[in-house]
């Protein structure tokens, strides 16, 4: 499953889902738990500020973030670089409030300057969105940049880190990351099921006037449940998914123990030698300057006279490989192998290269195995 995500996951994960069940609503132990796995997840995303793990996937983090923070008719600054930029937007409309894009193609990276250009231009902007790895298009837009403008504009930035935690730097605190949304089943390697989202002091200061503004109209997606019920009186606002947490818990272990900077540098090798052997095959990367490509995922445009879901269904009975496809313009256009957490490891890596490129020839596209199989056991 050579996928950006779900990801393969560690049996270690497995078996962690296996324990004995707790209460989560009534058991002091349970409470414990909690707390130490926030302990972890915060060593891993770099930050202090509070964490959240929702019960849903990681999606449902982008939503509750738009949910609590934007009133009615409220300017948002949505960066969109890509398929999930542009979700941002669809979420600030559904919650009435008026996005204010700064788009760039799909195939670029977000530009610093012309983000702050638009700052410049808009008035009475409180909150920004953003995607860190746009998993689509195979590219890692510039955080760090993005969180220093946001910062110095006195904006809160919300942050789609969903695919790029755990598999790349990324600072939260440093950046100025206010709200930072994680998913359980991409480089963290854990089962889907779980948003993990850290909530600055700033943000939640901005969520309570919000609300005194216009009440937030949801429940289950209003992140200031959280703040009164369990930062303040210690009850979860809903019964929690226990077996999925301690799945999550293993899987942050497993990422601990190896530590986080051999983590980074684990991905960044086989990303490298993705990539060289997808152009030893005589394939062309996706981004449009190999620069833009994320370590997690890589975005491969698919040759002519190949068939996209041919292609998938081929490599996956034959060879026992699955890759992804694309959604929305891209789909039929760009293929991706997805190269991170449990998945980032050489002989997978090589084992999905093999099957690609041995699938390209069955299917009447010239290139050389022997070529690619060479060229990435030479950058591992």
């Amino acid at each position: 499953m050579f996928t950006p995500g779900p990801t393969e996951v560690h049996p270690r994960v497995l078996q962690a889902m296996a324990r004995p069940l707790q209460n989560p609503d009534l058991d002091p132990d349970f409470y414990s738990f909690y707390d130490s796995l926030c302990e972890k997840i915060k060593k891993i995303m770099k930050t202090d500020n509070d964490v959240i793990l929702h019960s849903g996937e990681a999606i449902i983090g982008l939503e509750a973030a738009v949910a609590s923070l934007v009133s009615p008719d409220e300017k948002v600054l949505t960066i969109a670089s890509g398929i999930y930029g542009e979700g941002f937007a669809n979420f600030v409309q559904m919650y009435g409030g008026k996005p204010v894009i700064v788009k760039f193609p799909y195939d670029e990276i977000v530009k610093p300057e012309e983000v702050e250009r638009a700052l410049e231009k808009e008035k009475n902007i409180e909150v920004a969105t953003m995607v860190h790895c746009e998993t689509p298009s195979g590219t890692l837009n510039p955080l760090k940049e993005i969180g220093k403008i946001c910062n110095e504009y006195g904006i809160i930035l919300v942050t789609d880190a969903v695919s790029s935690v755990a598999g790349v730097p990324v600072e939260t605190d440093k950046w100025h990351v206010d709200i930072n949304i994680v998913g359980s089943q991409k480089c963290i390697s854990a089962p889907p099921g779980i948003g993990i989202i850290s909530v600055s002091k700033k943000a939640w200061e901005k969520m309570e006037r919000r609300d005194q503004k216009s009440r937030i109209k949801s429940f289950y997606l209003n992140l200031l449940s959280w703040k009164r019920d369990w930062f303040q009186n210690r009850i979860f606002p809903y019964t929690h998914a226990a077996s999925l947490l301690y799945a999550l818990d293993e899987a942050c272990q497993i990422i601990l123990e190896e530590k986080i900077e051999k983590v980074y540098e684990r991905h960044q090798k086989v990303a490298n030698s993705v990539r060289q052997a997808v152009k030893a095959m005589g394939l062309e990367l996706y981004p449009k300057e190999e620069d833009y490509c994320s370590d997690t995922v890589t975005a491969i445009k698919i040759p002519k006279g190949i068939e996209d879901e041919k292609l998938r269904n081929h490599i996956l009975q034959k060879y026992g490989v699955m890759i992804a496809g694309n959604w929305g313009d891209l789909r039929g256009k760009v293929i991706r192998l997805g190269h991170m957490g449990y998945n980032a490891y050489p002989h997978k890596a090589i084992h999905a290269i093999f099957a690609l490129s041995e699938s390209l020839k069955d299917l009447g596209f010239k290139t050389s195995t022997e070529d690619a199989v060479k060229t990435i056991k030479e950058h591992l």
